[in-house]
């Protein structure tokens, strides 16, 4: 037999609703709501209901205990306190536990951590007895917790990041905002290295020149010489971009600071646009 008590409501609604939904288990689960206890009879060595039972318990911890320890995690230890903030970065957290940060070094352990818990979680339900829902967040949660607090420091790297991005994006809008057009329209090429042409196919890469109106905070010694100075300098009125590659890291740069000033068009393309100019 397998007992847990919980100290709050909702976390005993949670597991509850999560072991029924199994019918086999259905029958083996006793309820005492004035106590909020749950009572499971598991059979030596029935390793499935044991597993069933944990992993009930790491779902209640994931949904509804994870996003809280954040949040506590990021006002503590790292004094964040705008809600806003909070919300952005435990949002980059989320992002990068489920895997979709690939690039970040050694981002799959975090989305590992539930396993973690998992083995910790069953070895408790394993042995039985009587378990105190809240001693087990105390005592049994500690490295998922540790491993929760190293995904917060990466997430706030990538927050930190993605703000002086958006500064250094804003601060190139205002540059160009501040430009006459010398071009009306550019073509950009990108089949593995980015060629700029005016629209006789004549190449435009290189273009250096004095830049006046630099916003404070950006050096001209942050912006890519080859194309993105020179667009800037020529400040288009259309950019026409060939590619394959809509979200290779320039042109997504490019989108940002040009806008709707940029559209895509298939690299298969490119040849009829030039018509036999190059």
């Amino acid at each position: 037999m397998v007992s847990i008590t919980f100290d709050q409501k909702e976390d005993f609604q949670f597991v509850y609703e999560h072991l029924i939904k199994d019918r086999d288990v259905q029958q083996k689960v006793s309820v005492n709501e004035e106590e909020l206890t749950l009572s499971v009879q598991v059979e030596p060595y029935n390793a499935k209901l044991c597993y069933h039972i944990s992993k009930c318990i790491v779902r209640c911890v994931s949904t509804i205990y994870e996003k809280r320890w954040m949040k506590q995690i990021l006002t503590t230890k790292y004094y964040y306190h705008d809600k806003d903030e909070i919300g952005e970065i435990t949002a980059i957290a989320k992002s990068i536990g489920e895997g979709d940060k690939e690039e970040l070094p050694r981002s799959d352990r975090y989305t590992k951590r539930v396993d973690l818990l998992h083995r910790s979680t069953f070895s408790c339900i394993e042995q039985g007895g009587t378990i105190l829902f809240d001693s087990y967040l105390r005592f049994r949660t500690g490295p998922y917790r540790a491993l929760l607090t190293e995904l917060i420091g990466e997430a706030i790297d990538e927050y930190k990041l993605e703000q002086e991005y958006q500064n250094f994006i804003e601060a190139l809008r205002l540059l160009l905002k501040s430009r006459e057009a010398l071009q009306e329209k550019v073509v950009l090429v990108f089949d593995g290295r980015y060629q700029l042409y005016d629209l006789s196919g004549r190449k435009l890469n290189g273009i250096h020149e004095t830049l006046d109106n630099i916003p404070n905070g950006l050096s001209l010694e942050e912006i890519d010489s080859e194309i993105l100075l020179p667009l800037l300098i020529l400040a288009p009125k259309e950019i026409y971009l060939y590619t394959e590659d809509t979200e290779e890291g320039l042109a997504q740069t490019i989108r940002n600071v040009f806008e709707e000033r940029l559209c895509f068009f298939s690299l298969s393309r490119v040849k009829n646009f030039f018509s036999g100019n190059h």
